[in-house]
């Protein structure tokens, strides 16, 4: 590793990217927003958002109005208010109605809103972003419409984020479609100037790795010569990654998104057995580290399970002294 990932101080005031989508990287994104708000040597925070969405409300505002989907740049910017408040709660407001509105969130409909009144959906990020009063950055991976294309070892080809995330199989291959579909550039240049990246905990296939898909943001990655750290799930994806252990995360991350990590964080605290039975009756399991090192890559294990959470869930006081002690580690 370069000199310029030697000697980072949590305390210092760090140029910081995340990368991720859906819920893990907002998690994420949660934690360590405060690092960005203290008053002495905040840190300089950015999340870069994947935008291959297909379903939900985000997929049918995609599907019907065109454009990127919004859910996973609302889910993150709700993440990034400075305080919970009633704005935070409207952004998150999903329509219970039986009609066209159903199932859609009041958050993607603003935020697409503000993107076609500017024509621009960094400028309609930043105007939500000042309403909301957040803490750091967030910008789309891309402003291309892409569909996520995967391919198992047995050939059979899965299109689209939902099919990807359902295809019960090692994917020997992952793509975006249009396959030059250009970064924005705000993404690339948070990268260039970084001096940590973060790869959010998140479904592996659908939320980790396709920013990493991207060639241009790839190099940026390479060339910036900063460390990452890859915050790992705290269990396995029924459909996605059934069966697969945390070596085949990282080979995965190495061989599909052609991204050396640094460092692994991972949760070192058991499920308590009623959890534990309920995931395992839906076909997860705990994502655990049983050596220092996978991959010749050092692993960092901490207690990262909120204990209040009826679902296994990263609690972000937790995670942010993780993400601090293992700087002072590297």
């Amino acid at each position: 590793m370069a000199a310029r990932s030697q000697g980072l101080d949590p305390e210092q005031p760090l140029r910081v990217v995340a990368l991720g989508g859906g819920t893990g990287l907002a998690s994420l994104l949660r934690a360590i927003k405060r690092e960005a708000g203290r008053v002495r040597e905040p840190w300089k925070l950015t999340g870069i958002v994947t935008v291959s969405d297909n379903g939900g409300s985000s997929g049918r505002l995609r599907e019907e109005l065109g454009g990127i989907p919004p859910g996973d740049l609302r889910n993150c910017l709700a993440a990034l208010t400075l305080e919970d408040s009633a704005l935070t709660d409207l952004l998150n407001y999903r329509f219970k109605s039986e009609g066209s509105l159903s199932g859609h969130s009041l958050g993607n409909l603003m935020l697409w809103a503000l993107a076609d009144l500017t024509g621009d959906w960094v400028r309609a990020i930043r105007k939500l972003s000042g309403v909301l009063v957040t803490l750091g950055r967030l910008f789309p991976s891309t402003t291309v419409p892409v569909t996520l294309v995967g391919e198992d070892m047995e050939g059979r080809r899965y299109v689209g984020e939902m099919a990807v995330g359902t295809s019960h199989q090692p994917l020997a291959r992952l793509w975006l479609e249009p396959n030059d579909a250009e970064p924005l550039p705000e993404a690339v240049l948070a990268l260039l100037r970084s001096d940590l990246i973060l790869l959010a905990p998140g479904s592996l296939y659908t939320s980790t790795i396709p920013n990493l898909l991207l060639p241009d943001l790839q190099e940026a990655l390479e060339f910036s010569r900063s460390p990452v750290i890859y915050v790992a799930n705290l269990m396995t994806e029924p459909g996605e990654t059934d069966g697969l252990d945390l070596e085949t995360h990282i080979a995965a991350i190495s061989a599909l998104g052609r991204t050396g990590i640094t460092a692994i964080i991972a949760n070192e605290t058991p499920l308590w057995p009623e959890m534990l039975a309920r995931y395992r009756r839906e076909g997860g399991e705990p994502l655990t580290a049983e050596r220092d090192e996978i991959m010749g890559i050092p692993v960092h294990r901490f207690p990262l399970l909120d204990p209040e959470s009826p679902m296994a869930r990263h609690h972000p006081d937790l995670l942010n002294q993780a993400i601090r002690a293992t700087l002072r580690r590297l």
